[in-house]
């Protein structure tokens, strides 16, 4: 079952079949300012214990960060990944659904540094941080959280 839970949205996949297609789906659920992201564990997703793989775990930490930090700071950029950090909490079962809310704790003129607690069915199994560089002007192919939301809220404007 790779269903999410109420209130999630797929998140788009990026226009060229890179490394998030290939470990995703993932969605997203708006939370008023804040967004979370999820997956459920698949097998695919596992080590050959069934449980969900630590490089799955890091992937997804640096995906929610990225992609989540980018939604919340209002960049639309792309982030490189100059330190993520994590902590290994506890294992995540095949077939439980995963869940990250975003945090930025700051932001400056090329770098965002951002927190999230990954749970498996509401219970920690990874703490990660990290910094992220941004360069360029904006570019709306790097915010798809922004317009997966516009587009289910056409009438509403987004910054």
């Amino acid at each position: 079952m790779t269903d999410p839970p109420s209130g999630y949205l797929r998140l788009p996949d990026h226009a060229l079949p890179v490394f998030n297609s290939l470990v995703g789906p993932f969605w997203v659920k708006p939370e008023g300012e804040f967004v979370a992201y999820g997956f459920r564990v698949e097998l695919r997703h596992c080590n050959p214990v069934e449980l969900c793989h630590g490089g799955m775990l890091v992937a997804f930490a640096d995906i929610v960060l990225t992609g989540g930090c980018n939604h919340l700071a209002g960049l639309s950029r792309f982030l490189t990944t100059i330190t993520l950090a994590t902590d290994f909490i506890a294992p995540a079962r095949i077939g439980t659904w995963l869940e990250a809310r975003p945090e930025v704790l700051k932001v400056t003129r090329t770098m965002v540094f951002g927190q999230c607690l990954v749970r498996a069915d509401g219970d920690p199994v990874l703490r990660a941080s990290g910094t992220f560089r941004y360069t360029g002007e904006p570019d709306p192919r790097f915010d798809r959280v922004r317009r997966l939301l516009a587009a289910q809220n056409p009438e509403e404007t987004t910054p």
